[in-house]
């Protein structure tokens, strides 16, 4: 069964050269120890949009207004060695929020050049869609990872 997720990522200065994207290193969990965007599990009766809200705050302390979120697409994660990691994500982009950085049990949030991602810190794929989602585009991805899962092994990717 494919799990519902959200990742949101909150862009200070887009457009600019020093543009600064929020993303987090993971204490605990799933990923553990690597680089990810904010977000989480979508909890039951909530829309992923609900719970990209819920995600940004508890992970970073930062309120972001509903209709601040940009849609900014989905990627269908899939695992042939773990079935039940399997995961479809929500992604949500915005350059608006308030409150004071934050870290959270779960991901000490952490500002990185839009430019320039830790790309080496991150899952494998994400150097594959998360630039078109920096630029501003919408995408549709599925991603789906090699044995060993630490490799992507197959990718089908559209954006808009």
């Amino acid at each position: 069964m494919t799990k519902s997720m959200c990742l949101t990522f909150l862009i200070a200065g887009p457009g600019r050269p020093d543009a600064r994207v929020l993303l987090g290193r993971k204490r605990t969990g799933f990923g553990s120890g690597k680089v990810v965007g904010l977000g989480g599990h979508v909890e039951p009766g909530e829309s992923v949009l609900d719970a990209a809200v819920r995600e940004t705050w508890e992970e970073s302390g930062f309120h972001v207004i509903p209709t601040e979120f940009e849609d900014a697409g989905v990627v269908t994660f899939r695992f042939p060695s773990h079935p039940a990691w399997d995961m479809r994500v929500g992604l949500f982009r915005t350059t608006r929020w308030s409150g004071h950085l934050t870290a959270s049990p779960e991901l000490d949030p952490e500002w990185h050049p839009v430019a320039a991602p830790p790309w080496a810190q991150m899952w494998d794929d994400s150097r594959i869609w998360l630039p078109h989602v920096l630029r501003g585009e919408r995408i549709d991805a599925e991603i789906t990872y090699d044995a060993d899962d630490t490799r992507v092994a197959a990718v089908r990717l559209s954006a808009q």
